[in-house]
């Protein structure tokens, strides 16, 4: 059984180490009497600048808790990027305002995005922009939003915290200054803006805002140690020489952000929800001091809709026949072997041969793998995969990796394995300005053997008419079934604390792990997967094309359209006393 958010029941223990018993009924007061009239979706990530999964949600899900929801607005609260933000179709507001912070006033301004909109229907909504001089000056090499130092990760982390505290002290003045004062839902999304729970709940104490409830979003369990006098700044009078005299020890975004909100947690998937507080990753590793918060309050894990529309390759998605299919995918193939001929970008290696020559002429039984996407050596498992590929024969499978590293030594074992394996596996570390399409679609399989997978991408591969391939975990065990994929798993006895921590230790010292009985026994069933599905796709045809079918008919289940529903009755449980 899921979490049921009905039986959820607010907890207002902690409201008191900030507030005293008449602030609390006065917030109490207004928040009975919100209207979902205006939903500020707070977020570190945005359409200009990217990481992971949430920037693809910032520019999805704003359109359907518009329309679908009847909201009359719907807007986005983000940073402005200074160094990797340049697109002309961001313009001046002209508001300006001020921000007490850190014993100083910042000056800030909002620059905004239009985004104009087909899906569910015409409209157009507002994205706003918050600019500040010498705040959310990440690196402009790297264009990653939460990156600031590559060389000093202890002074990045540093720099994203303030950052963080910044922007949660400002956003009730940047929705002051747009005049959008009362019924308010701000959605926060991980752990840079979860205190805008606490914020929030100040500024309807100090008439900046009338009425503000907070719902929060974990993407990732990912938090941040947040000192007394970080707290201290974010607040004003009594509130800040409590939080000032708070203990050093204990001190979180999460532990305080995720016990301000006024409604049940969320998450991206239903089965990485249970995963919170269950799997060994997340309560011995990454959230072991929210498994308090997570077991008490419960998380409700809401699936994310698709990040891509279907192919257009497929007309007739789950109507085709299974002779439609093969001929669909045989043409797609045959596109993918000619991208792979030819495009060869110089951050290309690793050659793709087939008897020693080019791999045009490479029958159609021999099969297609991919996997791309972010290079996170603790998430992503790209280096499971390598070790299970080092088993296959010459010519047995035809590897592609797209991986998008961060570090060229991220990159030192996939070399590795290009040169073990030649002819079998190419890498294009880069983000490619021909071809992704075509590896979407005419790869046999899409392998995803995350470590840990929030929501995944399984469901992209299933609209492009691919196979999935993934370990049983976290959004792809909502994504993949056995009618449409496959699902591995290690064996139970290497899955333990001392072998996943010596997994994730060892993220910058990647050859370390080939040694971890853990990394052994996931890579070995991965390998046992790929020999399963190969063995399907060689001697039982139909069998695979029904599962592209299958992953057509599966991957409708996630839209958009149930997810904006879930995330309203969310929303209206603010209001609930």
């Amino acid at each position: 059984m899921g979490f049921d958010p009905d039986k959820w029941k607010r907890d207002r223990s902690l409201m008191s180490s900030f507030f005293n018993g008449d602030e609390i009924a006065a917030i109490t007061g207004k928040l009975k009497n919100l209207k979902i009239n205006n939903v500020v979706f707070c977020s570190f990530e945005n359409r200009f600048a990217k990481s992971g999964g949430l920037a693809a949600v910032t520019t999805n899900i704003l359109p359907y808790l518009k329309e679908i929801n009847n909201i009359p607005s719907v807007i986005l609260l983000t940073p402005f990027y200074t160094l990797i933000m340049d697109s002309p179709e961001l313009t001046r507001t002209g508001i300006n305002f001020s921000v007490p912070f850190n014993n100083k006033t910042i000056h800030a301004e909002l620059y905004e995005y239009t985004c104009h909109y087909n899906k569910p229907r015409s409209g157009s909504l507002k994205e706003y922009y918050l600019k500040a001089e010498g705040f959310f000056e990440t690196q402009k090499g790297l264009g990653d939003p939460y990156s600031y130092d590559e060389n000093n990760k202890e002074r990045s982390n540093n720099i994203l915290k303030e950052n963080s505290l910044f922007f949660c002290k400002a956003a009730p003045l940047a929705l002051n200054a747009l005049n959008i004062r009362e019924n308010i839902i701000c959605h926060l999304n991980e752990w840079q803006t979860a205190l805008v729970s606490l914020t929030a709940k100040e500024a309807m104490l100090n008439n900046t805002l009338k009425s503000c409830g907070t719902v929060q979003t974990i993407h990732n369990s990912y938090d941040s140690i947040i000192s007394p006098h970080g707290f201290a700044n974010l607040l004003d009078g009594a509130g800040r020489q409590k939080a000032a005299g708070f203990p050093e020890e204990g001190l979180s975004a999460y532990r305080i952000g995720l016990r301000m909100v006024d409604a049940p947690i969320t998450t991206v998937s239903e089965n990485f929800a249970g995963e919170l507080s269950a799997d060994i990753i997340q309560t011995g590793h990454y959230a072991p001091h929210l498994q308090n918060i997570f077991r008490s309050s419960g998380v409700y894990g809401i699936n994310n809709g698709m990040f891509v529309g279907f192919s257009p390759e497929f007309p007739k998605r789950e109507q085709h026949t299974i002779e439609e299919i093969r001929r669909i995918k045989l043409k797609n193939r045959k596109a993918l072997l000619r991208v792979l001929s030819t495009y060869k970008p110089r951050e290309r290696f690793g050659d793709l041969t087939y008897k020693g020559k080019t791999i045009s002429g490479l029958p159609d039984n021999i099969p297609l793998i991919v996997m791309s996407g972010r290079l996170d050596p603790v998430q992503k498992g790209y280096y499971i995969l390598l070790r299970a590929i080092e088993r296959f024969s010459e010519d047995e499978i035809k590897v592609i990796l797209a991986p998008m590293p961060v570090h060229p030594f991220d990159l030192d074992y996939f070399y590795e394995i290009a040169c073990k394996c030649k002819g079998n596996v190419t890498v294009f570390p880069v983000r490619m300005k021909k071809g992704y399409y075509e590896l979407q679609t005419g790869s046999t399989f899409g392998i995803m053997p995350s470590i840990y997978e929030p929501f995944g991408a399984a469901v992209e591969y299933m609209a492009n008419g691919t196979v999935n391939i993934g370990r049983a975990t976290g959004g792809l065990v909502d994504q993949i079934d056995n009618e449409c994929g496959f699902l591995y798993r290690e064996d139970a006895v290497f899955y333990t604390p001392e072998n996943m921590r010596a997994f994730v230790d060892t993220a910058h010292m990647i050859q370390m792990r080939k040694t971890n009985p853990w990394a052994q026994s996931m890579a070995d069933n991965l390998y046992e997967a790929l020999k399963k599905a190969i063995n399907i796709y060689r001697n039982h045809p139909d069998q695979y094309h029904q599962m592209i079918i299958n992953g057509f008919k599966k991957a409708r289940q996630f839209n958009w359209e149930t997810t904006a529903k879930k995330y309203y009755r969310v929303y209206e449980m603010v209001s609930r006393a």
